[in-house]
């Protein structure tokens, strides 16, 4: 081969690349962020949880599923306080799910998912409260609630939590009105949200607990 036949080459390849990513990013980018969303809920569970996070999403749609029969009972994890001075002067997780429902006029009662601990700071807190709850009551099959970028990496902590439990986890994703899958890096929330369960999905898929050597408190 001639070095202009290599020079062709070298060059050719990156340039196709930077082609294609140019004509089909839309694609590329909306298959990505794609891989993250898992839906696999279905009606009949024992319980929906709805996990701490991005409120004005999932409170909605756990309330929504609930309506459609996929469980009758109605979850929200509890947090560890952000602020104790000023901790009081915020709605907790279980009253704005209240408000919520109020406004939405339904009449469905809304527990709190007692914690192990001083109050969930990971999903890998939450789902050993979810797991302490649903042996204790003897569950089958529970429905998790977060965002849909976060259902992958959600569902992940839940199943290495309740490996060997005998419990089946489903998950859910709630959408919202920024950003979706098809146009998430348009958005400064949609592309941190996406980045950041890039870094944080591998993450959780080599610990089977939240990392200590980063503090999440």
């Amino acid at each position: 081969m001639s070095w202009k036949s290599k020079l062709i080459a070298v060059l050719g390849v990156p340039l196709a690349c930077l082609l294609i990513l140019i004509f089909f990013h839309s694609q590329l980018l909306t298959l990505y962020a794609g891989w993250f969303v898992v839906r696999d809920a279905e009606p009949g569970a024992d319980a929906i949880i709805c996990l701490s996070g991005d409120r004005e999403t999932r409170n909605p749609e756990c309330l929504r599923l609930w309506k459609e029969g996929y469980a009758e009972r109605l979850f929200v994890t509890a947090e560890k306080p952000k602020n104790k001075e000023f901790n009081k002067l915020e709605l907790s997780h279980l009253e704005f799910a209240q408000k919520v429902t109020k406004q939405m006029r339904l009449e469905v009662v809304w527990e709190l998912l007692p914690s192990l601990t001083v109050g969930a700071t990971s999903t890998f807190d939450e789902a050993a409260d979810a797991l302490a709850m649903a042996q204790k009551e003897g569950w089958k099959r529970i429905i998790l609630v977060t965002d849909e970028f976060h259902t992958r990496r959600s569902l992940l902590a839940f199943k290495k939590v309740f490996e060997g439990s005998d419990i089946e986890v489903q998950v859910a994703g709630a959408p919202n009105e920024v950003f979706s899958a098809d146009n998430w890096w348009k958005s400064d929330r949609g592309i941190v949200a996406y980045f950041g369960e890039t870094i944080k999905y591998p993450v959780y898929l080599l610990w089977d607990h939240e990392p200590n050597f980063v503090r999440n408190d």
